[in-house]
């Protein structure tokens, strides 16, 4: 199981890497954060925190009800998981960037909330262990972009919940889905559809970054324009 996730984490780190030489962390560390740029990806977090409980719960009825362990796992986990998306909202609204109406997620948003819900559906908790396996242990990656957040707009704690709440919860998540692998990763079939689930998920993500700045930069344009 260590070779394994061994082939995991050098999945995962690719991901990263592709990401940061995309335009989103480019920009993001060669200036300062943008209010409606913080917005943008913001709104995009909330709309698909929202569903991380359902896809999760929904895998159930793709497990073997002999996976007793396992199901304990993905019901806790979808439990632990529920509203978390409020944090979002408290966040943008501490800093006066919660919009009167929420906008429709952008389209690698819609993407990365389908693929999610199709897997829960179709392949089951073991192939979504890996969305969990990178999701959890993201703050290493995402630090520099937090303490630009953080510098840029002058933010504390208290106006970034989401992201300081997750990084306890995280840290004891990570090392539970590193557990339910363990013992339900059995099958190369199983393995090899939480690399799978890892690579397309983690390349969402990436694409819901950039598809943020794009949406940015195009309102950005508008104003001129307009002006």
């Amino acid at each position: 199981m260590q070779a394994f996730f061994k082939e995991l984490d050098t999945i995962v780190e690719a991901g990263w890497a592709q990401i940061k030489q995309g335009d989103y962390w480019k920009f993001s560390l060669a200036n300062t954060t943008p209010a409606a740029l913080y917005q943008q990806v913001m709104l995009q977090v909330y709309h698909y925190t929202r569903y991380n409980s359902v896809s999760q719960a929904a895998c159930a009825f793709s497990a073997d009800p002999k996976q007793t362990t396992l199901l304990r796992y993905v019901y806790k986990h979808a439990l632990e998981e529920l509203g978390h998306e409020n944090m979002v909202l408290r966040d943008l609204e501490a800093v006066g960037l919660l919009p009167q109406e929420m906008p429709a997620p952008l389209a690698p948003t819609q993407a990365l909330i389908a693929f999610l819900n199709d897997v829960a559906i179709r392949k089951g908790p073991i192939a979504r262990l890996g969305y969990s396996y990178w999701a959890e242990d993201v703050y290493e990656h995402i630090q520099p972009v937090l303490q630009r957040f953080r510098k840029d707009l002058n933010l504390n704690d208290e106006q970034m919940t989401f992201f300081v709440a997750h990084s306890t919860i995280d840290e004891k998540h990570f090392e539970e889905v590193r557990l339910a692998i363990g013992r339900a990763a059995n099958t190369e079939e199983d393995r090899q559809q939480i690399k799978e689930v890892a690579r397309v998920t983690l390349w969402l993500t990436g694409q819901l970054l950039e598809e943020a700045l794009r949406a940015y930069l195009v309102g950005e344009e508008s104003l001129r324009e307009a002006s």
